[in-house]
């Protein structure tokens, strides 16, 4: 255990010298295995290695593959203090991808990247959740950020009322949309430059701020905070999973389709309205990336329906000169709880555009919803559709299967089917995905498919 500690806190020091050149985006389920160094201590520790080899056909030539590789170690600290209310927590590591079609030297080596992940200051108890520094975020159960900001993070209840607070600035160092961020720059199909070209170099440049205002009409008084935000370790090499309700098009939801809760399953004889968003949230910083002040505001509804049926819906307004435009959301679904503890949900989900001003872009530059396994939507692709379906079997193993459907209504058109099987092994330390998909889009010449493997050890 020794070694391991020194081996550790090595190289978390020697990734910290790189943090300010390469941040990494790398999302991991590291916090789902953090251990104490001693029993009842309070510093802990977490390894974690992925690779995530596949094959692509060309979309240019019919008879052309193109070999797809990702990998990457990250190691993580936390230190607990405070009767573990407070933590000092650091993750880094190292990322790399290959694509067989990037054969000059350039790209090779841009493909390459060390760096400090998160490291910020957190604390929680009954009252208040807040965290500050480097670290990934949300804004309520809204879709306009997902992102990776050096700032503060706040959550707290008042009563029948929860605020969530956010503020920061962003740039290209440390940035989730860089180029080495999820799997987009991987496939290398549309752009496989920068997408960070809105976003500042400088600390400062590109800023975000805002709030929402939850109201709960069936808050009760031993009810706790309503937080918003991901788990510190979420899953980047994890295909994005649109039939999650936290990931179609990440603005529905916060809970886990498939966690214990019985209550979400339960057959429910009327409709209730669970919950009430509000948000106001503003873009800002300097010209030569936010030209004109962007500020949105909306509101967003969680209704249960009967027999397990939900609907979630909404929309947001985005004020901005020459850009103003509406979209509005909606999602329906199903979940179903079996005799033998399996579990199956649908879902449909479509969001919509109407402009105010001639030709409008919906451009929230911190949303990184990521929408299809291969092309990886984003807001500026609005109007989407989606439908999704997704069984998990009993058992250890955690084995579930899935398919999953995205469509753009507009520009591109393009058209996205995604299917997936999954499991865990070795009392979840080790996650093993297969991922096959179709894309058809008039962005390329031909239609095209993937599949890759994604297999994850973390301890």
């Amino acid at each position: 255990m020794k070694i391991k500690a020194l081996i550790l806190v090595l190289g978390i020091t020697f990734l910290s010298i790189y943090s300010a050149y390469s941040q990494m985006d790398c999302r991991s389920m590291l916090g789902a295995n953090l251990t104490p160094f001693k029993k009842d201590g309070q510093i802990s520790w977490a390894l974690e290695g992925t690779m995530a080899p596949g094959i692509m056909t060309s979309p240019f030539d019919s008879l052309d593959n193109t070999k797809l590789n990702g990998g990457m170690l990250l190691a993580a600290l936390d230190f607990g203090f405070s009767k573990k209310k407070s933590h000092i927590y650091i993750e880094g590591g190292f990322k790399n991808w290959q694509n067989s079609e990037f054969v000059d030297d350039s790209k090779e080596k841009n493909s390459r990247h060390i760096g400090v992940r998160q490291v910020f200051y957190s604390f929680s108890n009954d009252k208040i959740k807040l965290k500050a520094g480097l670290h990934e975020t949300r804004l309520g159960d809204f879709f306009l950020i997902d992102e990776r900001m050096l700032g503060f993070s706040v959550d707290k209840p008042i009563n029948a009322f929860t605020v969530n607070l956010r503020a920061g600035t962003v740039n290209k160092n440390f940035a989730r949309m860089g180029k080495f961020c999820a799997n987009r720059h991987i496939y290398g199909l549309i752009n496989n430059g920068n997408y960070t070209e809105h976003i500042g170099e400088k600390v400062g440049e590109t800023n975000l701020a805002g709030v929402v205002i939850n109201w709960n009409p069936h808050y009760k008084k031993t009810e706790t905070v309503k937080t918003d935000n991901k788990s510190n370790n979420s899953d980047e090499f994890e295909t994005t999973d649109e039939f999650h309700e936290n990931h179609d098009f990440n603005e529905f939801g916060s809970s886990d389709e498939f966690s214990d809760e019985t209550e979400s399953t339960k057959t429910k004889q009327k409709i209730s309205l669970k919950n009430i968003g509000l948000i106001v949230y503003d873009e800002f910083g300097d010209i030569n990336y936010i030209p004109d002040n962007k500020l949105y505001t909306g509101l967003l509804f969680d209704i249960d329906l009967p027999y397990d049926f939900f609907l979630q819906t909404g929309g947001v307004y985005q004020n901005m000169a020459n850009q103003n435009t509406f979209v509005y959301i909606a999602k329906f679904g199903k979940s179903k709880l079996w005799n033998n503890s399996s579990l199956t949900k649908i879902s449909g989900a479509y969001i919509g555009k109407t402009d105010i001003d001639n030709n409008a872009i919906f451009q929230p530059f911190f949303s990184n919803l990521f929408i299809g396994e291969v092309m990886r939507m984003d807001a500026a692709q609005f109007p989407l559709w989606q439908a999704a379906i997704k069984h998990k079997f009993p058992g250890k193993r955690k084995i579930h299967i899935a398919a999953k459907f995205v469509g753009q209504l507009e520009d591109a058109e393009t058209n996205e089917q995604d299917v997936e099987i999954g499991l865990m092994a070795f009392k979840n330390h080790l996650k093993v995905t297969l991922i096959g998909s179709h894309v058809q889009t008039l962005a390329l010449p031909n239609d095209f498919m993937m599949v890759r493997m994604e297999m994850r050890l973390a301890f």
